[in-house]
């Protein structure tokens, strides 16, 4: 449990230097290129790195992907279907979808696997990320975008932490020993994943003027209700659920939940501004932090429940 009240102490931190210094959007910028593009990969290089793969880990790897496809669709689905039933239009329907599906399974999800439970998971939550962002890149977009599917939208799943999970895979595969100069810069830069990741979360706190939490409040307070309890209680619920009945145990079976657990994926701002506009961003940055908040109190409950009961 220690390791989730350090990174919730981390993100006050991060809420704390806003109030003593000014943060800017480059600042802001810089700290999510540095993760996504250095501290990400550099846990996925180091977990690969020390995993021996096998089949029975490649097998491994498939169950993992199959259910991040699975659960992030029925949290889509549920998303969808909730803001229809509650009269929204659309484009809200369609965004509910997204925030109610698709979780921080990266940006969050691979530090925190790898700094509480080490490296195999570590690998095991880059394989769900893989899964979450397949379906945000093809699925989501298609939603957003309200036109047929293009394989260009592929290229979108090409980036750092994708590159890295396939070269070191294939490296690793070859039995290609690693030098030790990049085990040790992999090591140092996955130790820095997770606290900048929640300096940054921390960071976004205070972005939105308390005036546009009130419109969002008044006007989609039944959506932001849905969105983050599809995501963060309904999900990890059904991964519990399931994962009693079927025979997948252990480590296997802790990332399934843990990253089910996860709050709504950051990149739902950028998708929103992009594909939608005329503000629906706050949506994404209201529902990402309300998520982001409840997950950590929901995580040392899945955690528990998942070392204690999978």
């Amino acid at each position: 449990m220690t390791p989730v009240f350090v990174m919730a102490t981390i993100v006050l931190v991060g809420f704390f230097i806003t109030k003593k210094m000014d943060i800017s959007i480059q600042t802001r910028k810089f700290l999510s290129f540095t993760v996504i593009n250095f501290a990400l990969p550099a846990v996925i290089a180091n977990s690969i790195f020390q995993t021996p793969l096998d089949r029975e880990m490649w097998n491994n790897f498939a169950v993992i992907y199959i259910f991040g496809l699975v659960l992030s669709s029925i949290g889509m689905a549920a998303g969808y279907f909730a803001a229809k039933s509650m009269g929204y239009d659309s484009s809200s329907r369609r965004q509910l979808a997204i925030l109610a599906g698709c979780g921080n399974t990266g940006f969050i999800g691979i530090p925190v696997a790898y700094m509480i439970f080490g490296s195999t998971i570590g690998v095991y939550a880059a394989i769900y990320d893989a899964s979450t962002m397949t379906l945000v890149f093809t699925v989501g977009v298609l939603l957003l975008k309200g036109e047929r599917f293009s394989v260009k939208q592929l290229r979108s799943l090409v980036n750092a932490p994708f590159i890295t999970l396939v070269v070191s895979l294939l490296i690793v595969s070859t039995g290609v020993e690693i030098p030790m100069y990049f085990t040790e810069l992999a090591g140092t830069l996955a130790g820095i994943s997770a606290p900048l990741a929640m300096i940054y979360l921390g960071l976004l706190i205070p972005t939105i003027p308390s005036s546009s939490y009130k419109a969002v409040r008044d006007a989609y307070k039944r959506f932001i209700g849905a969105a983050v309890s599809i995501k963060v209680l309904l999900l990890p619920t059904i991964a519990f659920t399931a994962l009693l009945f079927l025979p997948i145990e252990g480590e296997l079976a802790y990332i399934i939940v843990i990253q089910a657990s996860m709050p709504t994926f950051i990149l739902a701002i950028v998708l929103f501004e992009r594909y939608l506009g005329d503000g629906s961003q706050n949506l994404g940055i209201t529902a990402i932090l309300l998520s982001s908040l409840l997950s950590l109190l929901v995580l040392p409950i899945a955690i528990f429940l998942g070392t204690t009961y999978l």
